[in-house]
């Protein structure tokens, strides 16, 4: 009954795991950027599956992505799982409220509601500074060794009343297209609900729900991409074999397979109209 409702195999987005945009000039950037886009905000340590601890501002550090050929580096405020459930709801408020236009003015109690229906809440204030943190997040990508060059933001805008508890926040176009449509971002925050005191759990969540339906997965890969490098690889190893465990006994995969050390092969059901393909992620 989960999986009819949140199953993996509900999602739409496209796979930006698969290189298919290569690494080239403008034009080639620019046709494959939503996909990758998309990618860059499931499918990388830029929302870290670490323990919040100190936030420092971070001044161009090099992320670990999926996106192949480029060079992307970080400038902020350390973000983590509950900064991306903040960022979704403002995607997801945003198609709401004006569509791929991306603009969404919201109460801050409401968003609590949108991404804790009925677990905790968020403080507002440290959902504020959430808030704060996405807005001033700047990426820059570097392609074709330096030729081609863009910086991106996650929020274009964000204007907050404090006595009022209101928010309005701009979502950068590109994301919106990256997102597609609000049934994908409401998705997207069903399937990691279930697991919001599990960081890494909602990481891989976010992976899988938008790569094929078959996933080929070195486990040092996830290791990298999830930010959890400090976690000693025998601790990591029972930690991804365990999450994913979780995910078969909800019915978000179908089947987990080995596929040689430190590999695994992961299986959601297919989708009506969906090729059964496999992506190598190492």
């Amino acid at each position: 009954m989960y999986h009819d409702d949140f199953g993996f195999d509900a999602m739409t987005l496209e796979s930006p795991l698969v290189p298919e945009a290569k690494a080239g000039p403008a034009d080639a950037l620019e046709q494959g950027f939503a996909g990758r886009m998309a990618g860059l905000i499931l499918a990388s340590d830029l929302f870290s599956a670490r323990n919040a601890g100190p936030r420092p501002w971070i001044d161009s550090l090099e992320l670990s992505t999926c996106w192949p050929g480029a060079v992307i580096r970080y400038c902020g405020e350390r973000l983590d799982q509950d900064d991306l459930d903040a960022f979704l709801g403002c995607v997801l408020l945003a198609f709401r409220d004006t569509g791929r236009a991306g603009a969404a003015r919201f109460h801050l109690r409401d968003l609590t509601r949108l991404l804790r229906p009925r677990g905790r809440r968020f403080a507002t204030r440290r959902l504020e500074r959430s808030l704060w943190r996405l807005a001033s997040a700047r990426i820059e990508i570097e392609e074709e060794a330096g030729h081609v060059l863009m910086q991106a933001k996650l929020l274009n805008t964000l204007l907050c009343d404090r006595a009022a508890g209101i928010c309005a926040v701009d979502v950068s176009p590109r994301v919106m297209e990256a997102f597609c449509a609000a049934p994908v971002v409401e998705r997207l925050l069903a399937c990691r609900a279930p697991f919001e005191a599990g960081r890494f759990h909602r990481w891989l969540a976010g992976l899988l729900s938008q790569g094929p339906a078959a996933s080929r997965l070195d486990l040092s890969a996830l290791r990298r991409l999830s930010g959890l490098t400090r976690q000693p690889m025998p601790a990591f190893r029972v930690r991804a074999i365990t999450a994913l465990q979780d995910f078969l006994d909800m019915g978000l995969l179908a089947a987990i397979e080995p596929a040689g050390p430190d590999r695994l092969v992961a299986m959601r059901p297919i989708a009506r109209g969906e090729e059964a393909a496999c992506l190598l992620l190492s």
